[in-house]
Parts: structure tokens; C-alpha cells; sequence
């Protein structure tokens, strides 16, 4: 039976929910129109530690509110990203208050070795007990008819379990297990759930002292936490629990050599002073949408206008605010209008803020718009931000019409032996238009000896300076058009311009010519060789 906690304005109970990466909670509050913060037991936001890491005590209790926590001897869980969650709501742990925990991280545990597990403190003897978490596997267990448990709570001979099961390709079952001493009252619940591969759900593990009965309730963050079936229950007949929680395969169901599965956690809450079950996120907590993200730019940086791919576009946005439950994704569309979905539907994302999406037929002229819209954490889409649009221009711009030597009427010969000009007539881009120019010069036509290929502006004449030309060489333009979506074209070549320095007043003398290698000297030793050195001559027409 699923008890589902709504919120009116005369209602005297407030559901509050906290999703921890994945998770979420419910309290009891004097005043629904306040919303405060969820007073557990445990908080456990898996936030600590990289990507890889083996968990140790250190990483784990450097993310956990309320307990103290071990690893078993042979553990290989360890931290992952996969399947995290982000948690919309407050928590309180011994009067401290923690909101929105960003879930950026989980705990794995691979499923092959029973003793792969880590241990949480939950002192004292208590006669509730209800234990909520983000719970993912990733692939379909293979291993018969063999199961084990992933969580217990409570000591060896008297506990409550979540029990995985092996059922068909793609699908596992979920089950609860509970005994009554050393391990050989156990009873099985007579049925399980059945939940996909690679899905998160929501758990709720609970246990009630005074019926003797464990309960597990499963349900859907993705569809505003609505329930998975009904709640499973079993009775056990033992009236309190004492001893810890542990997480992965701590159970005595052997080794399973065949099993290649991961097992993914995300932030953990218990609560064994109230025991409220179901712990479960409540629309009715968070009943504002997130807000629009700011700007949405095209391309993967700074907003562009035109794109030369037919197949792929991108975008960035600035991210979107939720002050009751944080962000949990994103939504994006393209179009061919702004806020359009011609070419994409809504597409979910995660919480990041840029996308690039391939393996598209897109039209050459065609302007694209991207729109994007963010999901808070209990499932609200806010209002969309469209971007400005991008332009497909995937042809080349022409080439220039003509390209003259000189900075005016086509020159053939230049006098100069330092610099070279050119100028040349316009290109075009029906789509994008013309953004720049590139040039080269080389001794052959388009070749590029002199010169490499250099970029300019949007400009039609170019002067080199700083050459070292040769006289009575010919030296030769290229220049192509850059468009606005940053494609090149062919290029066109000048006519060539040849360097003749006409010059008929000689150089002039050295000033001054010394004998030896350096200062003037007026004798030498030597019978069979002489130095000299001097001041240079000039020529301002053609150089020495």
C-alpha cells in the first residue's frame, strides 16, 4: 500500500522531502505553510572521494552526517559517478542543517565476492527503522537462481535485508528478507518487484518493531516519485533491531565468479527515531518551477551565427536556479524556428550546460535554434530559453575575381626589395558572407615560398614589408576568401610582379679602411698574409 504525503494549505503534516543524489524524505512539521528541515538519523551524501577511488573509511566519513563508517576486509567498492542524483531538499543531522547536496558522485560495489561491503554505525537497540537510498544496477545479474543482499540492517542473527535476484534479460527482482535468529528463522517475502537495468529508483527499506514486519516500497524519480507496484512486506516476529547497516554483498550466499555486475548507491537517509514510512519527495514540497537558463549560446563557446557542419550542432547555456530543490537536468529541442522541435524533440540531459548533437541531416542555409529548459529536483520543467540561431553554410565562398600586384592597377614589375602589395576584387557567400581573407606569396603561381598563408580581415589589399626580395625575381599572390561560418575557398592567383631596381649612382665609399682585424694597425709579423676591415658603404637605390 503506498501512503502518499500531499500538502494542503489546512494540513498539519508537511512533507519534506530530501533527495540525496537520488534520494528523498518525509517529516512531520507543525505548520505546513513553513517549510523546515527533515530531522534523521543518518545522512550519508557520498560526496567525498575521485572517480575510482577504493572507498575508505577516510573518503567515506569525510561525506557522512550522523554515523561512523568501515570497510569489510576484502571490500573492492569503491567511488564512482555513474547514476548520481541530486538532493532538492534540507536534512537535519544532530541540529545541523545541510540543503541541496549536488550529486556528482555514488558508491559501486561489484557483486562477485560476498564479503564486498562497507559498515555504518546505527547504535542502541530500536524498534524502527526505515532506510532510503538511491539504487541502481547496471547490468542484469547472471547468476541462476542464486541471489544475495545488498542492504542489511540489524546484527547476524536477527535482521532485515534488500534481496536481488536474477529474473530475465534486462530485468532484475527486488525482494525483502528478514530472520529471527542465526540465520535459520529466515523469511523470504512471497513476492518481488521486478526493476530495469541501469534505472534509478528510490528504496525504502522499513522495519516495524511492534508488527514484527519488514517492508519495502520502491518508486520512480523520474516519474515524480510515483511507486514501483506495491509495497512488499514480511513478517519476521522479532519486536527490536540492534546493530549497523551495511551496503554491498554482505551476506553468506558465496562467491559468485559468473556475476559481472555493479551496484550503484546514492546518498543515504535513516531514520530510526521516527521511522516515517515511505521516505519519499513530494511534489508538494516544491511546487516552483526552476528558472529559464539566462542565455543559451550556439556552438560550444561564444554564440556563433553559422556552423559549416550538415550533420552536428552544439550549444551552452547558463545554468538555471532552484533554491527548494536544486537542478537535477536539463531539457534541450532544435528547430527551424525559435522554440521549435522540428529537427530534435525534447531531449533530457543531465546537470550540465552544454550538448552537442550528432547525426543530423541538416540543410545548407538553414537557421537552427536551440531551445533548453531546465528540471528542478521533484521533476518541474521551467519556462525554455531559445538561442538566436545558427546558420548551416557548408559551401565554400568564391574566389576573388580578380587579384592585381600592386596597391592599384596591376603592376609587373616593383622596384621595391623589401615589401610587395596586392589588391583584389570581393568575394561572395550568399549564406554567411565573407568574414576574411587569406594571401601567400611565392616565386610560382600560388605557390608559397616567400610567404606562408596569412590571415586577414575583411579587407581586399594587402603590403608585406619586412622581405628580403631578389632582384630580377618574380614573386607571385594567392588569396582565398574565409566565410562567415569559417569555410575557405579556392584561391586566385596574381600575374606576378617582378623586383628591377633601376639604379645608376654607384654606393658609396667606406669611410674609413683599417688595417689588420680589428683597430687600424701599423705593422705585422707576418710574411705571407694581410687583414683589413671597414666602415659600410650605403646605397639608397639598391643596397650594397
Amino acid at each position: 500500500m503506498k501512503t502518499s504525503l500531499r500538502l494542503s494549505p489546512l494540513s498539519v503534516v508537511k512533507s519534506l522531502f530530501v533527495t540525496l543524489g537520488v534520494l528523498s524524505l518525509v517529516v512531520l512539521a507543525l505548520d505546513a505553510a513553513v517549510f523546515g528541515a527533515t530531522p534523521v538519523n543518518i545522512f550519508q551524501d557520498m560526496e567525498s572521494g575521485n572517480a575510482g577511488d577504493v572507498l575508505t573509511p577516510a573518503i567515506m566519513n569525510a561525506s557522512s552526517h550522523g554515523s561512523t563508517w568501515s570497510v569489510a576486509g576484502s571490500s573492492s567498492m569503491w567511488v564512482a559517478t555513474k547514476y548520481s542524483r541530486n538532493l532538492p531538499g534540507p536534512v537535519t543531522i544532530g541540529g545541523v542543517t545541510y540543503n541541496g547536496t549536488g550529486g556528482t558522485r555514488t558508491w559501486a560495489c561489484a557483486d562477485n565476492n560476498q564479503a564486498n561491503f562497507v559498515t555504518g554505525t546505527l547504535g542502541g537497540t530500536y524498534a524502527n527503522v526505515t532506510f532510503a537510498c538511491y539504487y541502481t544496477t547496471d547490468r542484469t545479474v547472471q547468476w541462476g537462481t542464486r541471489a544475495f543482499d545488498h542492504v542489511v540492517i540489524g546484527g547476524d542473527g536477527i535482521f532485515v535485508c534488500l534481496n536481488l535476484q536474477y529474473n530475465s534479460s534486462g530485468y532484475d527482482d527486488l525482494g525483502i528478507e528478514t530472520t529471527l535468529m542465526n540465520w535459520s528463522g529466515s523469511q523470504q517475502s512471497p513476492r518481488s518487484s521486478r526493476i530495469a537495468v541501469g534505472k534509478t529508483y528510490w528504496l525504502n527499506l522499513h522495519y516495524t518493531g511492534a508488527t514484527g514486519v519488514s517492508s519495502l516500497a520502491i518508486f520512480d524519480p523520474d516519474s515524480s516519485y510515483a511507486q514501483l507496484g506495491s509495497t512488499v512486506s514480511v513478517t519476521g516476529g522479532a519486536t527490536t533491531l540492534s546493530g549497523p547497516i551495511r551496503l554491498g554483498r554482505s551476506d553468506a550466499h558465496s562467491n559468485c565468479s559468473d556475476a559481472f555486475t555493479n551496484t550503484y548507491f546514492d546518498n543515504i537517509i535513516v531514520d530510526n527515531t521516527n521511522a516515517i514510512f515511505p521516505l519519499i519527495p513530494s511534489s508538494g514540497t516544491d511546487t516552483t518551477a526552476p528558472s529559464a537558463p539566462p542565455n543559451v549560446r550556439d556552438g560550444t563557446g561564444s554564440d556563433i551565427a553559422y556552423t559549416s557542419s550538415t550533420t552536428q550542432l552544439s550549444a551552452n547555456w547558463d545554468a538555471s536556479t532552484d533554491n527548494e530543490s536544486g537542478i537535477s537536468g536539463y531539457q534541450y529541442a532544435i528547430g527551424t524556428s525559435a522554440g521549435g522541435t522540428q529537427t530534435v524533440n525534447w531531449t533530457s540531459l543531465g546537470n550540465v550546460t552544454t550538448v552537442t548533437k550528432t547525426g543530423l541531416s541538416l540543410s545548407n542555409g538553414q537557421t537552427y535554434f536551440f531551445s533548453v529548459k531546465a528540471v528542478n529536483g521533484v521533476g518541474l520543467t521551467g519556462n525554455a530559453t531559445n538561442s538566436n540561431g545558427q546558420k548551416v553554410d557548408s559551401s565554400a565562398p568564391s574566389a576573388p575575381g580578380i587579384v592585381r600586384d600592386g596597391t592599384g592597377a596591376d603592376i609587373s614589375t616593383t622596384s621595391s626589395n623589401t615589401q610587395l602589395s596586392a589588391n583584389w576584387d570581393a568575394s561572395s557567400d550568399a549564406e554567411s558572407g565573407i568574414s576574411g581573407y587569406q594571401y601567400a606569396i611565392g616565386t610560382t603561381a600560388g605557390g608559397t615560398q616567400t610567404v606562408n598563408w596569412t590571415s586577414l580581415g575583411n579587407v581586399t589589399t594587402v603590403t608585406k614589408t619586412g622581405l628580403s626580395l631578389t632582384n630580377g625575381q618574380t614573386y607571385f599572390f594567392s588569396v582565398k576568401a574565409v566565410n562567415g561560418a569559417g569555410a575557405a575557398g579556392n584561391a586566385t592567383n596574381s600575374n606576378g610582379q617582378t623586383v628591377q631596381i633601376t639604379d645608376a649612382t654607384p654606393p658609396s665609399a667606406p669611410p674609413t679602411v683599417r688595417d689588420g682585424t680589428g683597430t687600424d694597425i701599423a705593422t705585422t709579423t707576418s710574411t705571407t698574409q694581410l687583414s683589413a676591415n671597414w666602415d659600410a658603404s650605403t646605397d639608397n637605390e639598391s643596397g650594397i
